[in-house]
């Protein structure tokens, strides 16, 4: 099996890096692969990972729900309903970053041609890691226009079928051109994507010059992420490659051209999340369920008055120009 060796930071490029601790695949294999950070500028990645062309072992579960959409066992059910609750709150913020600007932008170009047009079905939405489409359903049935891109098939057709979106595989995403746009997301994608800064450099590409990008990911300084360390749930290696903090992904955005607007905090990860490591450690069903919701309740309130410690960040980013 094909393995990737990190010998340089993936943000800075220092060569000044050490192993942190080894962590296991609590989720399927058991196996283990560790984690390293970078001394010059904080970043950590799992090292030693299986390549593109073989990870997707790794993902092969009827209980990896994102691609399965599994409701087997509590878990997985609590799962659907965070997602629930979040499907309107993603919409929402899309709506406060972009449809207002954009809006602001077509009210101009109104005034000039005298052409009166729909603000948000002129709104192309692109959502990289789409999955089964929940998100994008609930971003087309808000009048936007969507298209996803999603790696595995099995979520494609789901996608397709369920709600009959325009769904394509990964490698489609190089083939998008310039300035097509309004607004990307990724919802706790970017920390799979092996080719992470030809990533985020396309995606400053084929946004539009004021156009926004959204990004969901784990934060490894968070409150749970420190009390369960190397059983935290959200390392999940090796499906996670890159493990952020806000600080460094603000250095990640700024190198590629990206200006962080506003940070918000994803208060139902911590409950989740902490719930899945209280699994992993070995809880009983029901202490499970009650320590996770407890660390889950401490992390809410302490992030909110330090994102630093929410166990995901939510990060709202525009194009940066000189």
């Amino acid at each position: 099996m094909p393995i990737i060796n990190i010998t340089n930071c993936t943000i800075c490029n220092s060569s000044k890096t050490s192993k942190v601790f080894d962590a296991v695949d609590h989720f399927s294999t058991r196996e283990t692969f560790p984690i390293y950070y970078c001394k010059n500028c904080g970043f950590r990645f799992t090292n030693n990972f299986p390549s593109e062309d073989s990870i997707g072992r790794y993902y092969d579960s009827p209980d990896y729900i994102s691609h399965s959409d599994s409701k087997t066992g509590l878990i997985n059910r609590l799962y659907h309903f965070f997602r629930k609750q979040m499907l309107k709150k993603k919409v929402n913020l899309v709506s406060k970053y972009v449809v207002s600007e954009h809006q602001l932008s077509q009210k101009a170009l109104e005034s000039k041609y005298s052409k009166t047009t729909s603000s948000k079905s002129n709104i192309h939405l692109l959502d990289i890691g789409s999955g089964t489409g929940y998100f994008l359903n609930a971003a087309k049935e808000k009048g936007y226009t969507v298209t996803g891109i999603e790696k595995d098939s099995n979520a494609r057709e789901q996608a397709t079928s369920n709600f009959g979106l325009d769904i394509k595989d990964e490698q489609s995403l190089w083939a998008i051109e310039d300035d097509s746009f309004d607004v990307i997301t990724l919802w706790h994608v970017l920390e799979h994507m092996e080719n992470l800064n030809e990533v985020v450099a396309k995606i400053n590409s084929i946004l539009k010059p004021d156009g926004v990008v959204i990004i969901a990911l784990p934060n490894h300084n968070s409150h749970d992420a420190k009390k369960y360390k190397g059983y935290w749930a959200a390392y999940d290696v090796p499906r996670h490659l890159w493990h952020f903090t806000p600080d460094t992904v603000e250095k990640l955005l700024s190198k590629h051209q990206f200006n962080i607007i506003k940070q918000k905090i994803m208060p139902l990860d911590a409950f989740y999340i902490s719930m899945l490591s209280e699994k992993y450690k070995g809880s009983c069903s029901l202490m499970q369920y009650i320590k996770g919701f407890t660390v889950g309740v401490a992390g809410y309130i302490c992030s909110l008055s330090d994102i630093n410690n929410s166990s995901s960040v939510i990060y709202i980013a525009k194009k940066a120009f000189k």
